[in-house]
């Protein structure tokens, strides 16, 4: 770790609301955009009302008409193409 008082954490990185559900795959930005629109989305408890405010997703605590959502797993995908297969 640096020593000296310029050295700073990296900061997290934050992106709009909208584009932070779409991220976590709760919602296209499109459907989070309606859903914050209409007041049905809360972050940390409080309703969110603008769907450009800037968040840092790896914090959120998100619920969607007052039910808490988490991110969606991850999913790898593995295929195998034998060769001489185009």
């Amino acid at each position: 770790m640096p020593t000296g008082s310029s050295w700073r954490p990296p900061a997290r990185a934050t992106v709009s609301l909208e584009r932070a559900l779409s991220k976590l795959g709760l919602a296209s930005r499109a459907d989070a955009r309606r859903l914050i629109q209409a007041g049905r989305v809360a972050v940390d408890g409080v309703v969110a009302a603008d769907a450009l405010a800037a968040v840092v997703p790896e914090q959120l605590r998100v619920t969607v008409d007052g039910v808490p959502r988490e991110p969606s797993p991850a999913m790898t995908i593995a295929l195998h193409k034998p060769r001489g297969v185009v």
